[in-house]
């Protein structure tokens, strides 16, 4: 008996049997209820089935949870793409839009204006400073352009004129710029006088009318156009439109505030009168 139960083997297989054994008596005696063996094992095992099941599906919901971000920030860079190609063909169409309304202004001051010849130019960069107001267009003398060429926009309003030509590039000083001055007319009643830009008026984007003549009325809104007068302006563009008239500091007579009629803050494009008709 001693040799019996010294072989490991043996002894392993006689504890088995009595597992065994045991289970098969308590499963016969209990009749489908939990035998206190198989009780005990459970009751040890179903913690540990619950959290390593827990821990398992843990790990299942976050890689689903990852894999559902990646595919949303996937899904996010595909829609930004989508928005910036959408945003640039509005605003290529836009532009189209303008560029087509700009030319059709054109074509309509060609129509109006025959003794006027143009050269068309982009402008390249703007040089407003506290003491000048000036901008850079991409054409110059090779393309016709000269010093004190006038400048407008595509509807025939004055934007300024050419003060420094290179081969490709010329600077343009504004209609608002303190240097400006050249001679204008009231529209509504023909009479002379000068429009000429201010210092103390070009921040605020104007420029006044002087030498009015005596006994001169001129009521906000006015239309102030160039007279044409000593040849180097074509006549008749139009400068501005009167926003208020004031008493000049020395009391000997009246001056207005003119608004210029061209947006020198959205310009993009002018034409430079190359050639016109001289007026008598």
């Amino acid at each position: 008996m001693k040799d019996f139960f010294r072989n490991r083997t043996a002894l392993i297989l006689f504890f088995v049997a009595l597992v065994v054994l045991t289970l098969a008596i308590s499963t016969a005696m209990f009749k489908g209820e939990a035998n206190p063996l198989s009780d005990t094992i459970r009751v040890v095992l179903t913690p540990i089935r619950a959290v390593t099941n827990g821990v398992s599906n843990l790990f299942s919901s976050a890689y689903s949870y990852i894999y559902e971000v990646e595919e949303l920030r996937s899904e996010n860079r595909e829609y930004r793409i989508r928005i910036a190609e959408m945003e640039h063909d509005i605003r290529e169409s836009k532009q189209a839009l303008e560029e087509n309304e700009r030319l059709r202004e054109l074509l309509g001051l060609s129509e109006r204006r025959r003794d006027l010849t143009f050269v068309m130019a982009e402008i390249v960069s703007r040089d407003t400073s506290n003491w000048a107001s000036t901008f850079t267009i991409g054409k110059g003398s090779a393309h016709g352009i000269e010093p004190f060429d006038c400048v407008i926009n595509e509807e025939g309003f004055f934007a300024g004129y050419v003060s420094e030509v290179g081969t490709n590039w010329s600077i343009v000083t504004t209609i608002i710029d303190s240097d400006v001055e050249l001679g204008a007319i009231i529209y509504r009643t023909r009479e002379p006088a000068v429009a000429e830009g201010d210092f103390s008026l070009m921040s605020e984007g104007l420029l006044k009318l002087t030498y009015l003549p005596e006994d001169t009325v001129l009521l906000n809104g006015d239309i102030i156009l160039t007279s044409g007068v000593g040849g180097v302006y074509p006549k008749d563009l139009v400068i501005g439109t009167v926003t208020e008239v004031k008493k000049d500091i020395s009391g000997m007579g009246d001056y207005a505030i003119i608004e210029p009629r061209v947006d020198l803050n959205r310009l993009t494009q002018v034409f430079i009168i190359t050639d016109f008709d001289i007026s008598e």
